[in-house]
């Protein structure tokens, strides 16, 4: 089963409020609206030396982020803990923030969980995720997933489309929690309709394998669309393979160069090696070794040992390359050292000939012997890559 993309910490500064009283409160608000934040911070700092909780916020705001003042971490902490005295729960939650980060204190994540705890009670949703993530993957706390299950479910609650997906990858994976598709599925719909890409992605992988609902490739096709659409590679790759296969759509070739395209842009192995086979072959482009080494030579770089045979065969027969034997002996030889079957026949057979090496029969019979033992292993791979 392919891994599960992690959690993804969320820690977004919340944005300036607005209390009934005051006009210079509001006329600083407006003027940081549209963004004379020097206004602003004259309007907000009276206020805020006379005790208004908001002005606090938002002079701490404006210091963290560098608005309307020279951006000084110490002097926000200052602002964001008079804020929390009075309860405001965005100062509690950015002062989590800047806890677990260390800025303008002493990192401590002990500290950062008791403000995530005061904003979350008061139902802040971001501070509810943050305390899921820290019991989730055990950062400054043991990890404890009830309760990180917990804080993502109130999250969940204000849909907060990161907490949904966590809890379907909870679910999904089984690891830590019991194995359920069916809640999976529920938390993955649900962040998918706030367009989670990831959750979109699995919802694809889902249907594609029939875990939690009846197979169904139509619908695997349509979810990883999604997810393509909004650049994630691997849905770009399984899109690619389902349109070279034919699974759930009509079979098109050129489609599958234009997905395995963008996904070869993001750096996706898999796809840069599909991509080098189906312009080998002409299928979906025109036939063109020089542009198939090219791919081949991507992947193979990154290790690919069918892309590092691939290539070695085109430097061996001069195919979309000049003629290299040697480079050609040397790429066999790093997919033979992973156990490429047919890499470790083409080094025994270069050893027989002198190809690129001088001849040796000791070496070519040490190789075809490997080559045997790795057959039998079944350690190469199919022409097209299979889905992720």
């Amino acid at each position: 089963m392919k891994k599960l993309f992690s959690a993804a910490s969320i820690f977004i500064l919340l944005q300036f409020s607005a209390p009934v009283f005051a006009d210079d409160f509001q006329d600083g608000l407006d003027a940081a609206t549209q963004g004379d934040f020097k206004t602003a911070f004259e309007k907000w700092k009276p206020l805020a030396k006379k005790g208004s909780a908001l002005a606090q916020f938002n002079m701490g705001l404006m210091y963290d982020k560098g608005e309307g003042v020279k951006r000084n971490y110490k002097k926000a902490v200052r602002w964001y803990k008079l804020a929390a005295k009075q309860g405001v729960a965005s100062a509690q939650f950015n002062l989590g923030v800047l806890y677990s980060k260390g800025k303008g204190v002493r990192q401590s994540f002990k500290k950062a969980l008791i403000f995530y705890v005061r904003a979350a009670k008061q139902g802040n949703v971001s501070a509810q995720f943050n305390l899921g993530l820290m019991y989730d993957i055990g950062e400054g706390v043991t990890p404890d997933y009830k309760r990180a299950i917990k804080w993502y479910r109130l999250a969940a609650k204000q849909n907060n489309a990161q907490a949904q997906f966590n809890l379907g990858q909870l679910y999904e994976s089984g690891e830590r929690v019991t194995q359920d598709y069916k809640k999976a599925l529920k938390w993955y719909k649900q962040a998918a309709k706030y367009d989670n890409e990831l959750a979109q992605f699995r919802l694809g992988n889902l249907f594609e394998k029939g875990k939690g609902v009846t197979k169904n490739h139509k619908k695997a096709v349509k979810w990883y669309k999604l997810s393509a659409d909004k650049g994630n590679e691997t849905a770009q790759f399984n899109l690619g393979y389902m349109y070279s296969r034919g699974i759930g759509v009509k079979q098109s070739y050129s489609e599958a160069v234009k997905w395995y395209r963008l996904a070869a842009g993001q750096g996706n192995v898999l796809a840069q090696f599909n991509l080098g086979v189906l312009y080998s072959d002409g299928r979906g482009a025109n036939q063109s070794y020089s542009k198939a080494a090219s791919w081949f030579r991507l992947a193979a770089k990154k290790g690919d040992a069918e892309a590092q045979f691939r290539l070695g065969m085109m430097y061996e027969e001069g195919d979309g390359v000049d003629k290299d034997v040697e480079k050609a002996v040397k790429l066999y030889r790093f997919a033979a050292d992973q156990g490429h079957a047919m890499a470790q026949g083409s080094l025994g057979w270069m050893y027989i000939n002198g190809n690129g090496v001088e001849e040796d029969l000791d070496e070519a019979a040490k190789w075809y012997r490997r080559s045997e033992q790795s057959r039998k292993a079944k350690n190469d791979r199919s022409p097209l890559s299979t889905l992720r």
